[in-house]
């Protein structure tokens, strides 16, 4: 009895592995299949060439590590998304 439980639900399970056979195997899902990637042009970003220097001449970078090195960085401000032993409406016991 548990055997043919066992092969009846292999094969409905396979059942579902069914291709219908409508058309043949090798042919292409749509006409736009793979047309995504026929043209890498219209899929890179093209990089921004310039002969100016850059906009920051380095005096930001130099006092940043500067306050680095004198340990005067800004702490970050700690957030939470919740408080411990804050009313919360619960009062355990």
């Amino acid at each position: 009895m548990r055997n043919s439980i066992i092969i009846a639900a292999t094969v409905s399970l396979l059942g579902g592995c069914a291709q219908s056979l409508d058309k043949p195997l090798d042919t292409p899902l749509s006409e736009n299949f793979g047309k995504a990637v026929a043209s890498m042009d219209a899929q890179i970003i093209p990089a921004e060439v310039s002969d100016l220097p850059p906009a920051d001449t380095g005096a930001r970078g130099a006092a940043a590590v500067a306050r680095y090195e004198k340990d005067q960085v800004k702490q970050p401000v700690i957030a939470s998304t919740s408080t411990v032993g804050g009313s919360s409406g619960y009062k355990g016991q």
